[in-house]
């Protein structure tokens, strides 16, 4: 397992810690080109999960560190609401809809790694 330490805070991930959740956020940016099967799109979803997952704690603790009264601290609480809102949704029935929902996630996903930039 690697951990990933930012802001005092430190996340177990067995994923590969953030250059594995690059790697996804990626895959996932490319679904539009050509629609991957929905197998593949379902794998993706759940790599994407669980680095947003991980990746979560690590800003929650930034914004803990945070004067409330600073931008950074506001910019990372509506990224945590929309992490959460994200997370909460389903990729829906069709493969546009899978697909949508998996750039979404990547969306997210790559918004909280610009948070943890310098990390491993």
């Amino acid at each position: 397992m690697t951990a990933l330490e930012q802001g005092g805070a430190t996340v177990q991930g067995g994923g590969g810690g953030l250059a594995l959740a690059r790697e996804a956020t990626e895959q996932a940016f490319a679904c539009h080109a050509v629609l991957p099967t929905h197998q593949a799109l379902s794998a993706l979803e759940a790599r994407l999960r669980h680095h947003i997952r991980h990746l979560i704690p690590v800003v929650e603790a930034q914004a803990a560190a945070m004067d409330p009264e600073w931008t950074g601290h506001a910019i990372r609480r509506s990224l945590l609401a929309r992490a959460a809102q994200t997370l909460a949704q389903g990729p829906g029935d069709g493969l546009l809809s899978a697909a949508e929902h998996v750039c979404a996630l990547a969306r997210v996903c790559r918004a909280l790694l610009g948070h943890c930039s310098g990390t491993s």
